[in-house]
């Protein structure tokens, strides 16, 4: 009994449940959402992104990017998605991870004080430093010139 209480009032999806893919496009949704704007921009961009990431369709991606609207609303710990995808996705392709949440971050053109602390937060729950973050934001900055 006491276990089903706590499953009701936890917030914590069950992690065996809870794939690498469905855990990156919360994140990206996370960032996109930030600054308290999430425009038709980031949803496109968020939709390319994941088509390109993981080999899918259009369609796909933007069935894979609802998924993961609803767990971000779901999910209040950065730590559980991480936890996910550092278990499933190699160091490279978390690097690659953070130049496309940088991409998601400046894709408005301005940064704020809340994403770049989301920024820092999740760079090192992915295990990526502050100096390999950098370069993945210049690199995205200078792609955007």
């Amino acid at each position: 009994m006491w276990n089903k209480l706590i499953d009701i009032f936890s917030p914590e999806i069950k992690e065996d449940s809870l794939t690498s893919d469905h855990a990156i496009a919360a994140v990206l949704v996370r960032a996109a959402r930030t600054d308290n704007e999430y425009t038709l921009s980031e949803k496109n961009l968020i939709d390319h992104l994941l088509s390109i990431q993981l080999s899918l369709d259009l369609e796909e991606a933007k069935i894979l990017r609802t998924k993961g609207e609803e767990l971000e609303n779901k999910i209040n710990d950065n730590v559980q998605l991480t936890r996910v995808i550092k278990k499933d996705i190699s160091y490279e392709d978390r690097q690659e991870i953070v130049e496309q949440l940088w991409r998601i971050v400046l894709d408005d053109n301005t940064r704020t004080p809340e994403e770049n602390k989301f920024m820092r937060v999740l760079t090192h729950l992915l295990g990526i430093n502050d100096v390999n973050s950098a370069k993945a934001r210049l690199k995205i900055l200078n792609q955007k010139k």
